[in-house]
């Protein structure tokens, strides 16, 4: 079982704090406590908020998967207009609400930027233009 860690009694933290990334004072609640010695009452609390922690992370994983930075990210956000590249369905502009990173899986070349179901519907086809076809055939010679 793990145990959880809190902050104890008179820690300097205890209300909370400024996060050093978005400059934004929030709840203890908001920051990831870990144990340290050196720190007061063996309980040390991370300068950055769980939110900022989680959005550095994945603008790392983006680099190291896609090979684009998050800037890149971005423009290719802005040049399509903030909409699924398929389904043009509008995406908030929140570092939480995120479209995804569609890529060819042989030549690891970023295609665009697709929304959930647009991402996995690629994927359950296998990214195979002759399948889609099919679909396309069988969906439009249906009787209504």
């Amino acid at each position: 079982m793990v145990q959880k860690i809190k902050l104890p009694e008179g820690h300097p933290y205890k209300d909370g704090r400024t996060c050093t990334s978005c400059g934004e004072f929030k709840p203890a609640s908001q920051f990831t406590l870990e144990k340290d010695s050196r720190a007061f009452g063996g309980v040390a609390m991370r300068s950055k908020c769980k939110p900022c922690n989680e959005f550095r992370k994945y603008k790392g994983f983006i680099k190291r998967t896609y090979g684009i930075t998050y800037e890149q990210y971005e423009e290719l956000l802005e040049q399509q207009n903030h909409c699924c590249a398929i389904c043009k369905s509008k995406v908030s502009s929140s570092r939480t609400s995120r479209l995804f990173v569609d890529h060819c899986h042989d030549s690891l070349e970023v295609r665009g930027l697709l929304c959930s179901s647009c991402n996995h519907g690629l994927g359950l086809f296998k990214d195979s233009p002759t399948l889609l076809k099919r679909a396309i055939h069988y969906l439009a010679s249906g009787k209504d």
